[in-house]
């Protein structure tokens, strides 16, 4: 996966992640947080692990220079901010060394600032990503109580044969052409989007606790329901085909929380294309994702991932890229400790996605206390789901409203 990943993207479509971290407090000295990352090094060594283009294995840099890598970038105003951060993130990283760099964005409050962590794909999923965060900003937390792991693998299960054919076969599904984004009008654009919605954990968790479910089935289901009614608008009264969801379900064992690589599993849904009342939605969506929260299901996609060669892993990678089987992209990440730079609290953080080839939607959910964020990557071809966070957003809060009118009744 991390040398497949490795070659992807494109000048203007770097597959870069990270995240933005909104903090209260005096701006520090640029040079007091090169120096407060330099003395945690050792204890990140995603951060010093890089891979040449065609290399097999990972180099390690053995010294770095963080003046490079640890930046800073004055915003004019808190409108700016967004939009800077955007620009940012398409920014092309390091080549011939490890491949992150952070910006200390200040200037546009007296009493505020934001701190801008962003990593090639190759290097780190999104948990790779929260685990870096912990170990910055709330270190002392034991890699058995990271964010950052799959504690369904505690006691890492043994994966049948039959269990591995089936999540062969589940893989070769998402290679199907479905015709989920023939739409009349709309056509693959190279320009890429950003945008972000927030709305309460609340909102994720109320709906989840009225039909058993987790936050992560009412994300799913919520984009689900949201594209269902942006193509029923485009389509009119036509049959609507499925939505095709690739959600990658994370797979890292305790052992690994800090290494470099992904330790993802790439699960495929389809869900319902037709408009849905709540509760179908939410019920559809918990039968279809039931097998991802086996740690058998998942230890068995682990050792698919792991046996995979380079050459299949990004031609994979590639055909679902393509725009008739492209599927969208939701990835979910929580974060469960709170963090600080010297005594200065992370009131908020939003995620960085990256998206590729041409998928027209990729989604990134980061919870953090009691706010859930997500980032959208949209392409332009596809009108309307530039406000597709908008549209969640209304969902979700429809949603709460509903499961606590179910609740009282």
């Amino acid at each position: 996966m991390d040398r497949a990943l490795r070659v992807l993207g494109a000048p203007d479509n770097q597959l870069n992640i990270g995240a933005v971290l909104h903090l209260d407090g005096q701006p520090p000295h640029l040079a007091d947080i090169q120096d407060y990352i330099a003395a945690r090094l050792a204890a990140l060594p995603a951060l010093t692990a890089w891979m040449p283009r065609g290399a097999r294995h990972w180099t390690v840099a053995d010294n770095m220079d963080l003046t490079n890598y640890v930046v800073e970038h004055i915003v004019p105003t808190q409108e700016n901010l967004e939009q800077v951060v955007s620009e940012l993130a398409r920014t092309r990283l390091p080549e011939d060394g490890p491949h992150w760099r952070m910006w200390l964005l200040r200037g546009y409050a007296p009493d505020r600032y934001a701190l801008l962590y962003l990593v090639h794909h190759c290097v780190q999923d999104a948990a790779g990503t929260v685990r870096t965060l912990e170990s910055l900003f709330a270190p002392g937390i034991p890699e058995s109580e990271s964010s950052a792991i799959y504690h369904g693998f505690a006691q890492y299960p043994h994966a049948s044969a039959r269990t591995r054919a089936q999540c062969v076969s589940m893989s070769l599904q998402s290679m199907r052409s479905l015709g989920a984004w023939d739409l009349p009008g709309r056509q693959s654009s190279r320009e890429i989007g950003f945008a972000w919605g927030r709305v309460p954990t609340s909102a994720l968790a109320s709906a989840a606790r009225a039909f058993g479910g987790t936050r992560n089935d009412t994300y799913v289901a919520s984009i689900a329901d949201t594209l269902t009614r942006w193509q029923s608008e485009i389509r009119g009264s036509a049959d609507l085909p499925d939505i095709p969801l690739l959600v990658p379900a994370n797979v890292r064992r305790p052992d690994e929380v800090a290494l470099a690589g992904n330790r993802t599993a790439t699960t495929y849904l389809r869900l319902p294309g037709a408009p849905l009342p709540f509760e179908q939605r939410m019920t559809s969506t918990i039968r279809a994702t039931a097998p991802l929260k086996s740690p058998t299901v998942r230890a068995a996609f682990r050792r698919i991932g792991d046996g995979t060669p380079t050459w299949l892993m990004r031609t994979m990678l590639s055909a679902i890229s393509a725009p008739r089987r492209a599927p969208a992209v939701l990835s979910h990440v929580v974060l469960r400790h709170r963090l600080a730079l010297h005594g200065d609290p992370v009131t908020a953080i939003d995620p960085i996605m990256a998206t590729q080839g041409d998928i027209p939607l990729s989604v990134l959910l980061l919870v953090y206390g009691d706010s859930a964020t997500a980032c959208f990557r949209t392409n332009a071809g596809f009108s309307g789901l530039d406000q597709i966070h908008r549209e969640w957003e209304q969902t979700l809060l429809s949603w709460q409203s509903d499961a606590a009118t179910s609740s009282r009744s």
